[in-house]
């Protein structure tokens, strides 16, 4: 079956694993919840590492399964691609709620999670435009330093994390065990590992039998398909005036997105992951650094002259969301 019927067939998969996916990882986001707040772990941790990487499962899956299928294009177009949407979706939803300006109340602690951030930037840059690609046992020399920078991030936050009550007085108290829940979180994780595959085999399909591109499939159609569940959660901590919880979540997130890309790269057998994507997805990087330090720009000051210098940050980043989605798909 080829033509129009079997580009709308793999269209209609497309949007049934992306929902699917979206659903799972929602009830992942709750399930991560009870888990951080019955196990007392921290608030910093629970934002940036557990409830981070639950929403971001989709993306995971997503990217290792291209890498499998050897499509570098939908791999690192995804991670970048997500990175991208987490930021556009957070500042749109601050220029919603911009009467209520909810960004001058964020915790100053999110700063250690923005340099990691940052580092982890300049790294993916770094990756994409050297052309001589060193590898250890298919494993490239960035992607192994993308993997000791998270772990190195990550353990510093969790060391400056502060007392976890901020995290906790985000959702309701959920009468659900620890044991349930951790059922259900692997339940439904391997939901995602189904349905992320899914998203990348038939976006590759889509990519083949339409002429798009790879990397405008996989950075924009794939990436906020599989960014859904950060919108998501996002929108329903800042509609809970939880702006730490929006905040922590989407930086986690973006940290653990540039993970997983090093982590599909073991599973590219062609080469390297990085070597083989488009530069165009350089730009997405830089805009992606621009972005964290916009993010740290608002996460430190504590106030502002008037509503136009309050939005300003979220108009920059919004725009040049759409700039860089621009120049990709043309």
């Amino acid at each position: 079956m080829r033509g129009v019927d079997y580009i709308w067939y793999l269209i209609l998969i497309f949007i049934l694993a992306a929902s699917l996916s979206a659903y799972a990882a929602t009830r992942l986001s709750s399930h991560a919840d009870t888990i951080s707040k019955e196990t007392k772990l921290g608030g910093v941790l629970a934002g940036t590492l557990l409830l981070a990487v639950a929403t971001s499962l989709p993306e995971l899956t997503v990217t290792v399964s291209a890498g499998i299928i050897g499509n570098a294009g939908i791999a690192v177009g995804n991670g970048l691609g997500s990175i991208l949407f987490n930021f556009f979706v957070l500042f749109v939803l601050d220029l919603h709620f911009r009467s209520k300006r909810l960004f001058l109340d964020v915790s100053d602690h999110h700063i250690h999670t923005g340099f990691v951030a940052l580092a982890l930037c300049l790294t993916t840059v770094g990756a994409l435009a050297v052309k001589n690609a060193w590898s250890f046992f298919n494993i490239g020399f960035f992607s192994v330093v993308i993997v000791l920078v998270y772990i190195m991030g990550i353990m510093i936050i969790s060391r400056k994390q502060r007392s976890p009550e901020e995290f906790q007085n985000s959702t309701e108290k959920k009468n659900v065990s620890v044991k349930r829940a951790v059922r259900q979180f692997i339940l439904f994780s391997v939901l995602i590992l189904f349905t992320g595959t899914a998203l990348s085999l038939s976006g590759d399909a889509l990519a083949q039998n339409t002429g798009i591109s790879a990397t405008a499939i996989g950075s924009i159609l794939v990436a906020l398909s599989s960014s859904i569940p950060d919108a998501m959660s996002v929108y329903m901590a800042l509609r809970l005036f939880n702006v730490n919880m929006a905040i922590g979540t989407i930086l986690g997130s973006n940290l653990f997105n540039i993970l997983v890309i090093a982590l599909a790269d073991p599973f590219y057998t062609e080469g390297s992951i990085w070597q083989d994507s488009s530069n165009e997805l350089i730009y997405m990087s830089l805009i992606g650094f621009i972005l964290t330090i916009l993010t740290m720009v608002i996460i430190k000051r504590d106030r502002t002259k008037n509503s136009a210098t309050y939005v300003l940050p979220s108009v920059i980043a919004v725009i040049s969301y759409v700039v860089v989605v621009g120049m990709v798909a043309i």
